[in-house]
């Protein structure tokens, strides 16, 4: 779209409709600093905790803007906050936080570069009615003995 050459970081690459590259997360040092938009969509695990933090916003471009819809502890607060204020990245434009709601006096809401949301990315027209359809089929799989659909899978943790 836009003429964006589109990268993706996958935890079992593979191809993916509108991804122009797909990595595996061992490469993603190697991708920050090739991204001008920058969008965290991921769970919160162990090994995303803390992820997008001062190393990812040291190879950053300053011209790079971070989204983060993923959940709150994958990007470094403190680490953010610095890479804001030493002009490392344009901006942020973020949905969740550490601590949620954003408490009044966080410093994030004193900057006219970033963009804050009420953890609301996943709302979109329809999103209830989808919801309940989703449900509904689920039910109704349940009740004649076939495999749910979208199950969380707790050893894998989303």
């Amino acid at each position: 779209a836009f003429g964006m050459t589109t990268l993706g970081v996958r935890a079992s690459p593979k191809p993916t409709y509108h991804i122009d590259e797909v990595h595996g997360m061992a490469d993603l040092p190697s991708l920050w600093g090739r991204a001008d938009f920058i969008l965290c969509a991921v769970p919160l695990l162990e090994s995303t905790r803390g992820m997008v933090g001062s190393e990812a916003f040291s190879a950053m471009k300053p011209s790079a803007v971070l989204i983060d819809v993923s959940r709150g502890g994958v990007v470094d607060e403190a680490a953010l906050l610095a890479a804001l204020d030493g002009g490392r990245i344009k901006g942020a434009a973020l949905d969740v936080f550490a601590l949620e709601p954003l408490p009044p006096a966080h410093p994030l809401w004193g900057y006219e570069n970033v963009i804050v949301t009420p953890h609301c990315s996943s709302v979109y027209d329809g999103w209830d009615v989808k919801s309940a359809r989703m449900f509904a089929e689920n039910l109704a799989r349940y009740r004649r003995g076939e495999p749910l659909a979208n199950v969380v899978d707790p050893g894998r943790g989303y």
